[in-house]
């Protein structure tokens, strides 16, 4: 008789750890380092690992050794005796540093005091023991959530007369859990992303991904900084029994940072911060780290969870089916002109009576004649029912009505469409020359291309245009994107090269990357710091990573039986948003997501371009045909319409959500108008 698996303890966790450390001069390299000590031997295994990062902010000689001492005392003293249990053991290693930086103060090397910034911490099965000093953070995203648990620790740095045995004097402790992640890190990843961000980005990409971006980000924007991100595995996956392949961050989809009350015998670090565990190196304090409202979530609770959330899918598929047949049939039959359609009956029967009085039945050839002439008739009157418009000059059955020849006018359903605005004042900004494409915002300012290889740099405060022209040998610019996160415009040109602008200093570059044979862009975007590229002849979407000197390899981002071949454009917010002329597709980790449908207002949509950014609340779609700018929340739904006559032979638009604004290019000027 099998013997039932019993159910996995939480002891038996293991962290995977991975250290993020960048340098932009080789001569900083040591005043700033990741360490990530591991058991030597089997006395050891009990005490788990050790690990930290260390920056010091003053670069003169005397500090130079600082931060390799430190992991080198540290490490000595936190496996030198096996038999302690490992509280005790990070205790004594974090007063053993204290010992040997007050030593060095006894030496007359003090320029380090009040520059020593560092997070460590000392992982065994589920418990975790942390300690921080100066500006460094430690996060832990659990359950689509993210926290500073680090929040509230000894964010002070010793003032440079303090004495050095209180550097370390603050120390936490709390209980981890399966699928958590953990980051220690120096204060630059806080000065490029958010916890917002973070937590975004957490949930949005596998582990892999998600430290990549961490790593890319950090290397981009710092000049010394460093990170360690530990994700909390089974322990036979993090001795290689389990393969790795398509593990995520545990998440939940959307999930917003939560207030949740401390309950007795747990920290709880969303309301406040962790225990202030070591005020001196003798106290000490313990609880499970929480964010969720449930302390363990049971592999049976996950099951069942999936299994509702595949129902609700089903359930909202099959409604969301049902409503579009319904719709189509609707319109069918509100379509069809059935007075054109009995009067034209009423002539055939009245003519087939007077008819068959005349006929001689008997004669076989004038029963064939009967049949062909009824057969032609059935003809005739189906054509009539399956193109029968509501009058000539209608559009056929499924499509939008053609727009008006007046530019002023506005189709009357549009302003009794589902939460239509009229725009009651759309203003100019700025004069465009001819040829002027492509708008991106960035900053506080808005850029176009213009004429073959130059940009145009719009002032949104005076309307001020000021044009750069690049000295890059190259094709016609084609395509622009922004990348905030590096503060630099994309552009790629008529031959298949992508020139980067960097407004600060106005400076174009050439970066290296490479394109697949036959490789012809629809439109271009940018997340993070990935550049994605459509190509709807192929019916696929590439990703390329940011790298040193331009991109590295590509990744065809969409997954067998995604299809773009009608993608106009997109637009990447939580998901990627791929629209044609009159529908939006919505998808997630190159996959379709099949859980998002969007609503489809009462006059249909003729989509000209999309917009959204990583931070937006809604997507944007322009409908010059219709004259409007529709925004859809992230469940799909129609959140409003705006619109106004002066919308039409607009060439893009972009919009700035946080200011509620829209701005709107046509031939000759960037016009705007307001969200509220």
């Amino acid at each position: 008789m099998p013997v039932p698996a019993k159910k996995r303890k939480s002891s038996d966790l293991s962290g995977l750890f991975r250290e993020i450390f960048f340098s932009s001069d080789e001569k900083n390299i040591p005043f700033g380092m990741t360490f990530v000590y591991s058991p030597e031997n089997f006395e050891q295994k009990k005490l788990g690992t050790v690990f930290g990062v260390v920056k010091i902010s003053d670069t003169s000689p005397d500090s130079s050794y600082v931060a390799n001492l430190l992991a080198s005392v540290i490490k000595k003293e936190y496996f030198s005796k096996p038999d302690r249990p490992p509280a005790d053991a990070f205790e004594a290693s974090l007063r053993k540093a204290n010992l040997a930086l007050s030593e060095l103060a006894r030496e007359g090397s003090v320029k380090w005091i009040g520059k020593l910034n560092f997070a460590g911490g000392a992982l065994e099965k589920n418990n975790l023991h942390f300690s921080k000093i100066g500006t460094t953070a430690i996060l832990l995203l659990r359950n689509g959530a993210v926290a500073d648990i680090g929040d509230g620790a000894d964010d002070e740095l010793p003032a440079p007369d303090s004495h050095p045995l209180k550097t370390f004097s603050d120390i936490s402790s709390g209980k981890i859990d399966q699928g958590d992640c953990l980051i220690f890190t120096t204060s630059d990843l806080l000065e490029i992303f958010s916890l917002e961000e973070i937590r975004q980005h957490g949930r949005n990409f596998p582990r892999e991904e998600f430290q990549g971006i961490l790593s890319a980000s950090l290397t981009a924007n710092s000049d010394l900084s460093g990170a360690i991100v530990v994700n909390v595995v089974p322990e036979e996956e993090a001795l290689g029994a389990i393969p790795k392949e398509n593990f995520a961050l545990q998440s939940v989809p959307r999930a917003a940072e939560q207030k949740i009350p401390a309950r007795p015998g747990h920290i709880s670090h969303m309301d406040m911060p962790p225990n202030r565990v070591f005020s001196s190196p003798e106290a000490k304090s313990s609880g499970s780290i929480y964010i969720s409202e449930s302390d363990e979530i049971t592999s049976q609770k996950s099951f069942w969870e999936k299994i509702l959330s595949a129902l609700k899918k089903i359930s909202a598929g099959g409604k969301n089916t049902a409503i579009f047949f319904w719709k189509k049939i609707a319109s069918f039959f509100r379509n069809i002109n059935w007075r054109k359609i009995f009067s034209a009956l009423g002539s055939a029967i009245l003519f087939a009576i007077r008819s068959f009085k005349k006929i001689d039945w008997r004669k076989r050839s004038v029963r064939i004649g009967a049949a062909a002439g009824g057969a032609i008739a059935l003809a005739v009157v189906l054509l009539l029912i399956f193109r029968s418009p509501a009058s000539e000059n209608s559009p056929a059955i499924g499509t939008s009505p053609a727009p008006a020849e007046n530019l002023d006018s506005v189709p009357a359903a549009v302003s009794e469409d589902t939460n239509a605005k009229k725009i009651e004042n759309v203003s100019e900004v700025a004069p465009l020359p001819p040829g002027a494409r492509e708008p991106v915002l960035l900053g506080d300012s808005l850029f176009a291309l213009a004429e073959e290889k130059s940009i145009l740099k719009i002032s949104l405060s005076n309307g001020e245009v000021k044009k750069v022209d690049s000295d890059i040998a190259g094709g016609k610019f084609v395509l622009a994107a922004a990348m905030p996160d590096l503060g630099t415009i994309f552009i790629l040109t008529a031959d298949k090269k992508v020139i980067s602008f960097t407004p600060s200093n106005e400076r174009f570059q050439e970066n290296n990357i490479s394109f697949p044979d036959n490789f012809n862009a629809t439109d271009a975007k940018t997340y993070l710091t990935y550049a994605y590229f459509l190509d709807s002849a192929a019916n696929q979407i590439y990703r390329y990573p940011r790298a040193e000197g331009g991109f590295g390899d590509r990744q065809d981002w969409l997954k067998f039986g995604a299809d773009v071949k009608a993608a106009t454009g997109f637009a990447i917010n939580e998901d990627l948003f791929a629209a044609s002329r009159n529908q939006i597709t919505a998808y997630l980790q190159g996959k379709k997501n099949e859980s998002l449908n969007f609503e489809n207002p009462n006059v249909p949509l003729a989509i000209d371009k999309i917009y959204t950014a990583p931070d937006f609340e809604n997507i944007y779609v322009l409908d010059n045909k219709n004259r409007r700018v529709t925004a859809f929340s992230k469940d799909g739904k129609i959140a409003a319409q705006y619109w106004n006559a002066s919308i039409a032979g607009i060439k893009d638009f972009t919009v700035d959500e946080k200011n509620k604004l829209v701005y709107i290019q046509k031939n000759d000027s960037l016009q705007k108008f307001s969200l509220e």
